[in-house]
């Protein structure tokens, strides 16, 4: 097939339309990210032939630089949206160690035009606030195509319920925007922020500030430039990260001061930043109250009861979140308050089920192995982590030197590999060193996370894994710089 022809294709029940970049379901749209529209195109033009990994990145990511993962991910994506399984209903098959080959058969479709109802979301989408132009965009079948791209990206429904000032179905169709575009960039950027993929953060920063732009009364807009923000802040241990954060919420809630993704946000920094727990309840609790079904400020709300020692209503409020919308960040979120309760029997039930249906393995493993050693389970600790170092791409040498490790010296001196291998940055090497009876290494870890107001600090006073440091006068000085005076 000649890879250089732009036209449409047609493959079993789809329709794939290379100029209007669109696929078609039995004449419905079915949603894809611009990158998995482009790896379907160049797959479905090569069908019947192996297409390279390397040549498919260079083809879809020609002016960067991406890992071989974003491929998988892609992949795995199209998938799902062209409902793949077992049971012989196959597109695309992999080629172990070379690439992937589209061997379901292609022929050219008639030449019928596009309906309307087939438009792409980007030309339905009214630019500008002209009469009744951007709510037939909302009325119509792009509303619904917009619900179903977040469903199958795995965003919950949260994203959209919180699009109106108040997170009603109501105001979801008659947004606090009137400019269409405007509107757009925000729910691009509320998907990358639910998606949490690595570039995601940056991404959906810039969604945000073109949203701002083109409409400068978009409160929603603002509470997104907020959430970012704190996210990249995370990484990047900026303390300005933070202050155009906070800058941003304010912008929001003067514009709307019942915005609860807004409120939400500010609950998380008086949280996690200011360690002023008693005002970030006040801003959970409103939010909670404005929009009950706003999985997110539930979500927010589990977290810090469960910083606070308030273990049952931190799972109440997070089951709230799960059964608003059941993704499988919400079901790890529970797993980890499990964790955090002491409860490891049911965290291992939650992190396993989570482990089973997530490809992103990695946060999860780390949680895992937590429970695995807080029950002294010391091989099935050991065999989640070689299971990270497997999906995480580690060398046979790398993998067969740490289990050579293992049964010469035993668990703690692979936990001591692993405390190296993470640096003295965050929490679980703290844990670790705390748990090798290396006080004075777990101490200097959680003092520069306080210096630099990390955010996990806020598990401090809970952290099963910091027990050997509650009798020590540091930890106590440490809770009450915090906000922990009476942590035990």
């Amino acid at each position: 097939m000649d890879s250089g022809t732009s036209h449409d294709f047609r493959f079993r029940s789809f329709r794939l339309c290379e100029t209007e970049r669109l696929l078609l379901k039995n004449g419905d749209p079915v949603p894809l990210t611009p990158k998995a529209f482009d790896v379907l195109i160049h797959l479905v033009k090569n069908a019947g032939h192996l297409v390279e990994k390397e040549k498919l990145i260079q083809s879809v990511w020609p002016d960067s630089f991406v890992e071989e993962g974003n491929l998988t991910r892609t992949i795995h994506t199209l998938r799902r949206a062209l409902g793949e399984n077992d049971s012989g209903n196959k597109f695309i098959e992999t080629v172990p160690t070379k690439g992937y080959r589209f061997v379901a058969a292609v022929e050219d479709p008639p030449e019928t035009p596009i309906t309307r109802d087939e438009a792409s979301v980007e030309n339905a989408a009214a630019p500008t606030a002209k009469p009744g132009g951007v709510w037939t965009a909302f009325l119509g079948r792009p509303i619904l195509w917009i619900i179903v791209t977040a469903l199958v990206a795995g965003v919950s429904f949260e994203i959209l319920m919180t699009i109106g000032s108040k997170g009603s179905a109501a105001a979801m169709l008659g947004p606090e925007t009137l400019n269409g575009e405007a509107y757009q960039h925000f729910t691009q950027g509320r998907l990358l922020v639910e998606r949490k993929l690595r570039g995601d953060d940056q991404t959906a920063l810039a969604e945000f500030d073109k949203a701002i732009e083109l409409d400068r009364n978009y409160a929603n807009a603002y509470a997104g430039r907020a959430d970012a923000k704190y996210i990249l802040f995370v990484k990047s241990g900026s303390h300005e990260d933070v202050s155009e954060a906070r800058t941003a919420v304010r912008n929001a809630i003067e514009l709307d001061p019942t915005n609860v993704y807004a409120l939400t946000i500010d609950c998380r920094i008086l949280a996690t930043y200011d360690w002023d727990r008693g005002e970030a309840e006040k801003e959970c609790r409103k939010a909670v109250e404005i929009d009950p079904q706003n999985e997110g400020a539930h979500r927010e709300l589990a977290f810090l009861l469960s910083s606070l020692g308030r273990n049952a209503e931190a799972l109440q409020a997070m089951d709230k979140a799960v059964t608003i919308a059941p993704t499988s960040f919400n079901k790890r979120s529970r797993g980890v308050l499990l964790y955090l309760s002491r409860d490891y029997d049911a965290a291992l039930d939650q992190f396993l089920q989570v482990s089973r249906t997530d490809p992103l393995f990695t946060e999860t493993a780390w949680w895992l192995l937590r429970c695995y050693h807080m029950k002294q389970d010391q091989k099935d600790a050991f065999e989640v982590y070689v299971l990270f170092l497997e999906r995480s791409g580690a060398s046979a040498d790398e993998i067969k030197s740490v289990r050579e490790t293992f049964e010469r010296s035993g668990w703690n001196e692979v936990l001591r590999l692993i405390a190296d291998k993470l640096g003295k940055s965050s929490m679980l090497p703290a844990g670790i060193y705390a748990q090798l009876g290396e006080k004075d290494e777990a101490f200097e870890i959680l003092d520069n996370m306080s210096e630099r107001r990390a955010i996990m600090l806020v598990t401090a006073a809970r952290e099963p894994m910091l027990d050997p440091l509650r009798d020590d006068p540091r930890y106590k000085a440490l809770m009450a710089k915090i906000g922990f005076p009476d942590s035990r």
